[in-house]
């Protein structure tokens, strides 16, 4: 889980796997902001 709220509440504490994975978080967080969501969720 990654929250990314306000705070220090923002930042992913854990080594990645690779470049895709760090991809794929952004895209998803992305998508979420751009249709207002405050909670999304991947899939995986």
């Amino acid at each position: 889980m990654i929250d990314l709220g306000t705070g220090n509440n923002n930042k992913i504490n854990w080594a990645l796997k690779d470049k895709q994975e760090f991809i794929d978080i952004i895209e998803t967080v992305y998508r979420g902001a751009r249709k207002g969501r405050g909670l999304v969720i991947a899939p995986k």
